[in-house]
């Protein structure tokens, strides 16, 4: 299953993936807006974790690590970029959310447009 929305909708997923309770008092804080890029605990220390990354997005992008059969949950903090899960593509902006399987095909990075700075955290549960 993927799902790309925007994060104004985030609650209404609620009970198809109960862990994105831990996921929106995360963001609520705001913690990985003020975090560097690395792996985090939540601080409720749930069956979640994310990952900050930072990176320069380009035409060929990057293959996406990590999840495994858990769920991933994809949000640009800052910057833009596009992401392939299996094929489909999105586009990816601040407000936005995506959330596929760990073990899909995924391809992330891939620039819009001219390569930009960008900032994202993947929330593994």
């Amino acid at each position: 299953m993927i799902v790309f929305d925007t994060l104004s909708q985030l609650e209404s997923y609620e009970g198809v993936f109960p862990a994105i309770r831990s996921i929106i008092d995360v963001m609520d804080r705001s913690l990985p807006y003020d975090q560097g890029p690395g792996s985090y605990e939540t601080p409720e220390k749930s069956d979640t974790s994310y990952i900050i990354d930072a990176f320069l997005t380009s035409d060929k992008g990057f293959p996406a690590t990590g999840g495994g059969d858990k769920n991933v949950m994809e949000i640009v903090l800052e910057g833009d970029e596009i992401v392939s899960v299996d094929g489909s593509v999105f586009r990816l902006q601040p407000g936005r959310f995506l959330i596929y399987r760990g073990n899909a095909d995924v391809k992330r990075a891939v620039s819009y447009a001219l390569p930009e700075h960008t900032k994202a955290v993947r929330f593994i549960f």
